[in-house]
């Protein structure tokens, strides 16, 4: 198959090689990247996120750690909120978040540690996304460390990128530390 060289082929492309992974696979490599996190995150204000559809889930980290997890807006902006307990909604994009209602608003720049989800990534660690923006806007001017989580079948040889988009600081994998 040839390489697809705009964010839209890229974005089909990284999807598709996600989802044939099949679910027992997806669960062994989602551990091995949660073991690879876990040196990161020690005494560390953490924001990490829900896992959505086929994503590497790092349940196993939100369960061990006391963390953040996004919530979104309709002007496209996101914030870091610890949820309360059991005070989830579903937003429009079909993500579960905390219930801002009920969490606790955590300042971005206290942040140690943001852990991103993506559809594509390659070796200089840039991020191909959603497309809607909301991590690029978060992401920037922050000092936290930036850690994007993938399988490796998402690698590109070069993602796409435009002047707006954040690089991460690191890309885990199940195989590999990028």
């Amino acid at each position: 198959m040839e390489k697809p060289n705009s964010k839209k082929a890229q974005r089909i492309y990284c999807k598709n090689a996600r989802s044939r992974l099949d679910e027992k696979t997806r669960s062994l490599y989602s551990h091995q990247i949660c073991e690879k996190l876990l040196p990161y995150l020690t005494d560390k204000n953490i924001l990490s996120y829900y896992p959505y559809k086929d994503e590497a889930d790092i349940s196993e980290i939100n369960n061990r750690f006391p963390v953040s997890l996004p919530v979104t807006y309709d002007d496209l902006s996101m914030e870091a909120i610890r949820p309360a307990e059991d005070r989830y909604r579903i937003n429009k994009l079909n993500i579960k978040e905390p219930d801002p209602d009920y969490g606790t608003i955590i300042n971005k720049n206290d942040l140690d540690v943001i852990i991103v989800p993506l559809l594509g990534f390659d070796e200089k660690r840039n991020r191909l996304g959603h497309g809607k923006g909301y991590y690029d806007r978060f992401l920037k001017d922050l000092k936290a460390l930036k850690i994007g989580v993938a399988f490796e079948a998402q690698k590109l040889d070069a993602v796409c990128i435009d002047e707006h988009d954040i690089p991460l600081d690191l890309i885990i994998t199940e195989k590999e530390v990028y």
